[in-house]
C-alpha cells in the first residue's frame, strides 16, 4: 500500500511512451452510447487503489459522453480525490488536465513524528484551490468521503463543510502520512475499513450504485524485501474486502490495470478506464432498464 501510494505521488504525471504500439488509441475504440437513469437517483463509488486511480477519470469520461446523470458521489483514497472534483462540478477533461499537471512530486512534506513519516497537506492546499471555498453541501453533487477514525477503527462518511480536508483524511496512508485531525478525531485513510464505497453511496441516497474497483491486486507484483510481505498481506486485506462491497453495488467494473499504467504512464490509466466503461455500457444500461421495472413494481404493490 504505501509502496504503491508513493508510486502515486512521483510517477502519476508520467507521460505514456509513444514508441510503445501498446499506448496507442484502438482504431475500434467503442462509442458512447445514450444511457437514461429512467428516474433512479445514481450514484458512483470510486475506489482506493493509489497510482490506479487516474482510471476513474476516464470512467467519469465515458459517463459524461452517455449523458447519464448522476447524482450522488462516493470516494475513498484516491477515489475520493477524484470523486471530489467531479461531485464540486469540474468536468473530464478539466479533471485530466489538472492530474496530468498536477507537480505529485510536491505532494507530500517530510514531518516526522510517531504518527507519520508526512503530511500530505498539500493534497489539502490544491483542492482548496481548487473548491474555492465552497463546501461540500455547496456542490452540485451530493459528495461524501470515506475515512478511518484511527482511534477505535470505526467508519466515518465526510459529507459536509471542508470537502479538500475530507478528501486529505480519506487519502492519509497511516504510517505514510500523519492523521489528520476532523471534528475532534484522528482520521486516516477509508481504505482500511471501505476500499470501495458502496454503502457510502446507498447512505448518501443512492438508488443505484455503480462500483468501480481499481485496487492494487497481489498477482500484480512479485513480493520482495524486508517490507514486501506487509505490503502483499495489506494488497490481499483489501482486495477480499473489496470483492465483498462490490457483491453489494448494482453495477460492479473491476479493473487491472497495473500493466497498462507500467506500460503507457498515467494517460495510459485514464484511456483505460474511459475504454472500460465505454465497453461495459450497453450491460450498465440494461442493468439501469431492470432496476428502474423492479421498483416501478415495487411501488404497484405498495
Amino acid at each position: 500500500m504505501l509502496r504503491a501510494f508513493i508510486a502515486l505521488l512521483l510517477l502519476l504525471a508520467t507521460p505514456a511512451s509513444a514508441q510503445d504500439p501498446a499506448c496507442a488509441p484502438p482504431v475500434d475504440a467503442p462509442r458512447a452510447i445514450p444511457m437514461d437513469a429512467r428516474g433512479l437517483r445514481v450514484g458512483l463509488a470510486l475506489g482506493s487503489g493509489s497510482m490506479h486511480g487516474l482510471a476513474h477519470v476516464g470512467v467519469i469520461q465515458a459517463l459524461e459522453a452517455s449523458g447519464l446523470e448522476v447524482h450522488v458521489v462516493a470516494g475513498t483514497s484516491v477515489g475520493a480525490v477524484i470523486g471530489a472534483m467531479w461531485a464540486s462540478g469540474m468536468g473530464a477533461g478539466e479533471i485530466a488536465r489538472v492530474s496530468l499537471r498536477t507537480d505529485w512530486d510536491d505532494i507530500g512534506r517530510v514531518a516526522l513524528a510517531s504518527d507519520g513519516l508526512m503530511t500530505n497537506e498539500p493534497v489539502r492546499e490544491t483542492l482548496a484551490r481548487l473548491f474555492a471555498g465552497r463546501p461540500i453541501e455547496a456542490w452540485p453533487r451530493r459528495f461524501g468521503a470515506v475515512a478511518t477514525n484511527m482511534a477505535n477503527g470505526q467508519r466515518r462518511l465526510l459529507v459536509s463543510g471542508d470537502g479538500a480536508r475530507a478528501v486529505q483524511a480519506s487519502s492519509a496512508v497511516p504510517l505514510l502520512f500523519r492523521p489528520i485531525s476532523f471534528a475532534g478525531e484522528k482520521l486516516a485513510d477509508g481504505v482500511l475499513v471501505e476500499p470501495v464505497p458502496v454503502q457510502a453511496a446507498r447512505d448518501l441516497g443512492a438508488q443505484f450504485v455503480i462500483a468501480v474497483d481499481v485496487a492494487y491486486r497481489p498477482y500484480e507484483d512479485t513480493s520482495r524485501g524486508i517490507t514486501g510481505p506487509a505490503y502483499q498481506a495489506m494488497h490481499i486485506v483489501t482486495n477480499e474486502l473489496a470483492q465483498r462491497q462490490l457483491r453489494d453495488a448494482d453495477f460492479a467494473l473491476r479493473l487491472d490495470v497495473h500493466h497498462r499504467f507500467m506500460a503507457c504512464g498515467a494517460p495510459g490509466l485514464v484511456d483505460e478506464g474511459r475504454r472500460a466503461m465505454l465497453n461495459a455500457a450497453p450491460a450498465l444500461d440494461a442493468a439501469l432498464e431492470r432496476a428502474a421495472r423492479v421498483r416501478a413494481a415495487a411501488e404497484t404493490l405498495r
